[in-house]
């Protein structure tokens, strides 16, 4: 557990599960999430999924406010504002998002990593250490950005050890 201010938070819940709001082999049909003040390690989780989210909104998340892994998932609209470290992180799947807006992130903007396959139309990130991190042998493109107070807009890397480098 972490010790926030006067907030205990678990990192796993029972299920071995990281989100406030949690999808698991789910499949998504023209969705709309909207998530306010999540106090979990993910404000949503999704894991091995599919489908369309046609909008996400995350405000005030505590730590990463949209984790997704192991998925194939095209998204509409994602919206993050204030999250404590990654706005959006994804792993080892495949992306496609119409338009990311990642405002106030303590980390990463979007986080891309473990072999996915990210392709992005319009970023936008403002208030970020790293505006799009591509990591541990994914692929990621972007169309269209706009950054502002960020320090690093792009970051090229392997992170772990039994990955390799990526593309951006």
């Amino acid at each position: 557990a972490q010790n926030k201010g006067n907030i205990n938070i678990e990192r796993i819940n029972n299920h071995g599960l990281t989100g406030c709001l949690n999808f698991y082999q789910s499949f998504f049909h023209n969705t709309l999430i909207k998530i306010n003040n999540g106090k979990c390690e993910d404000s949503l989780n999704i894991i091995n999924s599919k489908g369309m989210i046609t909008n996400i909104d995350i405000a005030n998340a505590f730590s990463d406010g949209l984790d997704v892994d192991f998925s194939d998932i095209n998204f509409g609209t994602v919206s993050i504002i204030k999250s404590g470290n990654d706005c959006l992180d994804v792993s080892a799947g495949n992306y496609n998002i119409t338009k990311v807006t990642a405002i106030q992130c303590g980390d990463k903007g979007v986080s891309v990593g473990e072999k996915s396959n990210m392709n992005i139309e319009t970023l936008i990130v403002a208030d970020a250490f790293i505006g799009l991190s591509s990591k541990d042998l994914s692929i990621t493109s972007v169309k269209h950005t706009i950054q502002e107070n960020v320090k690093n807009c792009f970051e090229v890397t392997q992170k772990k050890q039994e990955f390799g480098g990526s593309k951006l």
